[in-house]
């Protein structure tokens, strides 16, 4: 692994870390996990480094050695405005950084636990930067930042770690409410528009994280992806998009009050598994009709992902008016996903086979316009 790729490993694992410190029991394996990596990590790269790994916060970027990292990179600018807040401009990692130390340094940066950080410090030096910035910061012969640009080119990192944050939005939402993640949720959607604008591949590379990880979290950031891949192409604002893109991350929301053996059965469902799974729209719309989401366009979404264009489906609808248009391009998403995702149940289809029952359900299932886009879209 390059040199890069690990001082982004880091980062998001110091971003998993603080959240998960913010959540939950500091023996919990969502705290654990990404912590004994980070441990793992950062004293590796101090010892390759000379004995110390060194990061510089310049207001929306931050460099680890000689890397830069924009704030279009998921996490990275959330991370960066925690430090500003706590005046912090750099951060040093000796090589013989113990986990508790670490662990203690992280508690700090979450807020929680002992927060003054008055206790002396052995391995972790931090705080603000006299002057111009030091050397080891940065380009090699150079007195320059390196840009973002260079940085970013040639692979889709401002999307790096999205699966295991989302994992963590989804169910701090599903069960602290209102004091849920949802700020980090809205960091999701807009790296997804970044992304969609930069990155040209980036649809295939996303719907490809499916078999990387968790079926509904991979299934909901692949859905936002391509919602907001199809919205992007409407005459709409920023704003928009993102609260259409926000509805469709948040579209199977539900499904984290469906018990785990019936989401993961391998087999078919029977009559009253599939009525539990079926609540899931509804469950969802009602559990966020309590949380502040700025718009109303997620509870509507989530609750009419599954009722057709021709009114078929589920819920039964309540209304005579036709689902709003961020809920029919969400279905079709959500549809095609499904198809291309390998299940316990059944294999994944490949693209043509999925893409002709896209077509059969055309002006029954699926609205024409927004279809014979999407079909346009991902041909």
């Amino acid at each position: 692994m390059k040199a890069q790729e690990i001082f982004l490993a880091i980062l998001t694992d110091l971003v998993r870390s603080i959240q998960a410190a913010a959540l939950y029991p500091e023996t919990h394996q969502r705290v654990l996990e990404p912590l004994v990596r980070l441990h793992r990590m950062a004293r590796n790269e101090a010892v390759r480094l000379g004995g110390s790994l060194s990061m510089g916060f310049f207001g929306d970027r931050i460099v680890v050695d000689q890397f830069p990292f924009h704030a279009s990179t998921l996490g990275i600018g959330r991370l960066a405005r925690r430090m500003a807040s706590r005046g912090i401009e750099k951060v040093a990692i000796g090589d013989a950084v113990t986990l508790t130390e670490l662990k203690r340094f992280v508690y700090f940066l979450a807020g929680v636990g002992e927060t003054d950080g008055s206790r002396p410090w052995k391995q972790v030096s931090f705080g603000r930067i006299g002057g111009d910035e030091p050397a080891a910061l940065r380009a090699p012969g150079s007195g320059e930042i390196l840009s973002a640009s260079q940085t970013l080119a040639g692979a889709p990192q401002m999307l790096a770690g999205a699966t295991d944050v989302l994992k963590d939005v989804l169910h701090s939402i599903a069960v602290k409410g209102p004091l849920g993640n949802v700020e980090e949720g809205r960091d999701i959607v807009a790296a997804v528009m970044k992304g969609l604008r930069e990155e040209e591949f980036l649809i295939d590379r996303m719907i490809r994280l499916q078999a990387r990880d968790d079926y509904t979290v991979a299934h909901s950031l692949n859905v936002c992806v391509m919602v907001v891949a199809q919205a992007s192409h409407l005459d709409l604002s920023e704003a928009a998009i993102r609260d259409i893109g926000l509805a469709a991350l948040l579209h199977d929301i539900g499904k984290e009050f469906v018990p785990a053996e019936i989401l993961n059965k391998p087999g078919k469902l029977d009559p009253g598994e599939f009525a539990k799974i079926s609540l899931h729209p509804v469950l969802g719309a009602t559990h966020l009709r309590r949380i502040s989401l700025g718009s109303d366009l997620p509870v509507i979404v989530c609750y009419e992902h599954h009722i057709r264009y021709d009114r078929s489906g589920y819920p039964t609808p309540r209304f005579p008016d036709a689902p709003h248009p961020a809920s029919l391009m969400t279905q079709i998403a959500d549809v095609y996903d499904s198809l291309r995702t390998f299940r316990p149940y059944r294999t994944s289809l490949d693209q043509e086979t999925a893409l002709g029952i896209l077509r059969e359900g055309r002006g029954t299932e699926f609205e024409p316009v927004f279809l014979d886009r999407f079909l346009r879209m991902v041909s």
